[in-house]
């Protein structure tokens, strides 16, 4: 039999372990122990009209060399858009001390002013990240105590000693140091979003902020000489309204599509809600059937098994579907990140194939049993439809084309991203058939509309179709 101290020393030895975990977790160092006021970069921004420079707003104390001023935070995501290949380094710049409303699941609510920043670089010399260079800053900024938020792009310099506001969007070319490449040079070419652009990711049925999120921050960040988790060094500098604890594992986690040690199914989907789902989702510019969202269960993504409303890409291949189990050739969901026609996915910004996003796309089709869940397929009607624009992009005409069961009343009208009337192509009785129409990019008022992404909704006694098409001027 134990006597009494026996007991007592073997109870403290049970316990130990626990008390050892939590004296090493509460001492182990944070990635930042401690935040310090933000008061250089929202003072500059907090109106409608940024600085015209970039070392105007405050957001850099060394311009040249992209050091931050102090009180701005750097993060990272766990699923990155694809842009073209370019690194990216991230920061939050909050107001003073403001603090930031936590959602485990939701959206974040950041205080008036906020500002997210993104740098965008190219390694000049292929694999050389020494030959590292800055070419864009965005700015995202939420205008005043409202829920409206503004897109800002500023375009380096080619020293990438300062950058300049951009009133619209632009294009360049760079030439990249590839031995792969003809004579050695690659070209890249590159898009830089005009304010308008900028709406078409951060949307509200998105939440307007994408990164901001604990699914997309719950994870390790170097931040410098210590790697922690960032919402755990968030949360220890006042960054959120309450205390979320240390227990990180209670909340949602993005996979990263690059780490191979995931399951394939967890980072694929991670890629998809990354690049895709700030549209397909419901409430999202598309028509619905498509939700990339990474909660969203499989069979419920209206993918599997249902046939392109958009056409099938090549008109020999069989059986195509969104996905096709185990066929990724015959799945319209990677056909369209290879493709850079009008059929393009992402339609922006997007001029280089992103060769580990599509094998992982490949990789995880192809793996899918052919006796995965099928859902229903489109509703609509063969015989009545309506045609992606051709071409898109476009400039400053495109063809819409349609196709109608029986003769009737038919309207096909053109709107903007606010669901205002843009231009009414068609009123009126219509025959049986295929049919086009042609739209020279001109309002009801007969002025040139803008550059950006437009809608045209087609209604009949067949039903009702809605599709977009991208002006750039």
């Amino acid at each position: 039999m134990l006597s009494p101290g026996h007991i007592k020393l073997a109870i403290i030895l049970s316990v130990m372990p626990v008390l050892l975990t939590e004296a090493m977790a509460q001492s182990r160092p944070y990635g930042l122990e401690a935040r310090v006021p933000n008061t250089s970069l929202l003072i500059n921004l907090a109106q409608n009209a940024p600085a015209a420079t970039i070392s105007a707003t405050g957001l850099f104390r060394d311009t040249a060399k992209q050091i931050v001023a102090p009180g701005i935070i750097p993060y990272a995501v766990n699923s990155e858009l694809w842009s073209d290949g370019a690194e990216k380094t991230r920061f939050f710049a909050l107001p003073g001390n403001a603090q930031v409303g936590f959602s485990r699941d939701g959206n974040w609510h950041f205080p008036p002013n906020s500002v997210l920043v993104k740098n965008f670089y190219f390694d000049f010399v292929k694999g050389d990240p020494a030959s590292r260079q800055i070419v864009e800053t965005r700015l995202l900024v939420k205008m005043g105590a409202t829920d409206t938020w503004k897109g800002f792009s500023y375009q380096w310099n080619d020293d990438a000693t300062d950058a300049h506001l951009l009133r619209e969007s632009d294009r360049r070319t760079f030439f990249i140091v590839d031995t792969d490449a003809p004579d050695g040079i690659a070209q890249q070419r590159y898009f830089f979003p005009g304010p308008e652009d900028c709406s078409l990711c951060h949307r509200e049925a998105s939440g307007r902020v994408l990164g901001g999120r604990t699914h997309q921050l719950n994870g390790e960040y170097n931040y410098g000489a210590i790697s922690d988790n960032q919402l755990r060094t968030l949360n220890h500098i006042g960054f959120f309204t309450e205390d979320i604890g240390e227990d990180y594992s209670q909340f949602p986690r993005w996979a990263n599509p690059r780490d191979e040690s995931a399951p394939i199914a967890n980072r694929a989907r991670a890629y998809l809600a990354a690049n895709c789902s700030h549209c397909h989702r419901p409430g999202g510019v598309e028509r619905g059937d498509f939700d990339a969202r990474y909660e969203t269960p499989l069979d419920q993504m209206r993918t599997v098994g249902i046939s392109p409303s958009l056409g099938r890409l090549d008109t020999e291949l069989e059986n195509v579907r969104i996905i096709n189990p185990g066929k990724a050739d015959q799945s319209t969901l990677l056909l369209r990140t290879l493709n850079f026609s009008s059929f393009r996915m992402p339609p922006l910004a997007s001029s280089v194939l992103d060769e580990d996003g599509t094998s992982l796309l490949r990789k995880w089709i192809d793996g899918m049993s052919t006796s995965t869940s099928v859902a229903s397929e489109s509703s609509i009607p063969e015989e009545f439809d309506l045609a992606q624009n051709y071409p898109n992009p476009f400039n400053p005409t495109t063809a819409i084309q349609y196709r109608l069961a029986e003769e009737g009343p038919v309207e096909l009208t053109i709107f903007d991203l606010m669901g205002q009337r843009v231009r009414q192509l068609i009123s009126g009785d219509h025959t049986a058939g295929s049919h086009q129409v042609i739209w020279d990019g001109r309002g009801d008022n007969g002025m040139s509309v803008a550059s950006g992404v437009y809608f045209y909704r087609l209604r009949s006694s067949g039903g009702g179709i809605t599709r977009r098409m991208l002006l750039l001027r």
